[in-house]
């Protein structure tokens, strides 16, 4: 039930890396965050996943799962995440880790 929506923020987090990226190239680097030991691009992936930020009991889940064409946020994020080898290189993650899984789902 969530395959479309699953491929769409595959998809759209692709795009938002890559014109974020650009964005970067045009107008420099920006510079990191005061007392975060994390690079621009971490805080990038880590703005992402706070959007899908939640906290459902198993009740609400059950009820969600069988009416929301959406994955429960927490999968949302490692699916979108653990299919893009950007962020699997910006976080050096090594190759065959469950975030950064040999097989990936990708329209390149």
């Amino acid at each position: 039930m969530t395959l479309g929506e699953n491929i769409a923020d595959n998809q759209g987090i692709t795009m938002a890396y890559k014109a974020y990226r650009m964005w970067a190239k045009e107008n420099g680097e920006e510079l990191p965050l005061v007392q975060l030991d994390y690079t621009p691009e971490q805080m990038f992936w880590i703005s992402m996943a706070n959007v899908w930020c939640a906290r459902l009991n198993d009740t609400m889940l059950k009820k969600l799962s069988k009416v929301d064409p959406h994955a429960p946020a927490k999968l949302r994020v490692i699916g979108m995440v653990s299919n893009q080898d950007t962020f699997a290189k910006d976080f050096q993650c090594p190759k065959g880790s469950p975030m950064n899984p040999r097989k990936k789902c990708t329209f390149d």
